[in-house]
């Protein structure tokens, strides 16, 4: 009972900074990405964040995007989610407005006003004949 207990505290231990470091690493990401929507997103041209199905840049919407697909709806739910989360923590003064789509999408997003780039994290409908995925976008001002 000991050995277990113990060995449960630092698997416990090792894992927090670990989830620290990629909260952190996320953050990052996120920042280097709204700052690099001012200049067209000239840095993120090969940038792919960590996990993602694929991500471009879209000349005529002026935006950066990541897609995660999944085989189970219930990997992209959590996913989702985690992003959500992530980015709470990361930008903490900044309320997201959360809306729906009229093709069922959820949208969670971030604006952060006049001349800044605007965060969306979306979530297809689940069972949807696009399959299952969420994602994250930055749009230029």
């Amino acid at each position: 009972m000991t050995t277990t207990l113990f060995a449960g505290l630092c698997l416990v231990l090792v894992a927090a900074p670990a989830n620290a470091q990629q909260r952190a690493e996320y953050c990052d990401a996120l920042k280097m990405l709204l700052q690099s929507a001012k200049d067209g997103f000239t840095q993120a041209r090969t940038f792919k964040m960590a996990g993602a199905s694929v991500c471009n840049v879209e000349s005529d919407t002026r935006s950066y995007g990541c897609m995660w697909t999944f085989d189970k709806s219930s990997l992209a739910a959590s996913g989702y989610q985690k992003a959500v989360q992530a980015a709470r923590a990361c930008f903490p003064n900044v309320t997201p407005k959360q809306s729906r789509s009229q093709r069922g999408t959820i949208h969670t997003e971030y604006d952060f006003g006049n001349g800044e780039a605007l965060l969306d994290i979306s979530r297809g409908r689940p069972g949807s004949d696009e399959g299952d995925w969420y994602s994250i976008d930055i749009v230029a001002p």
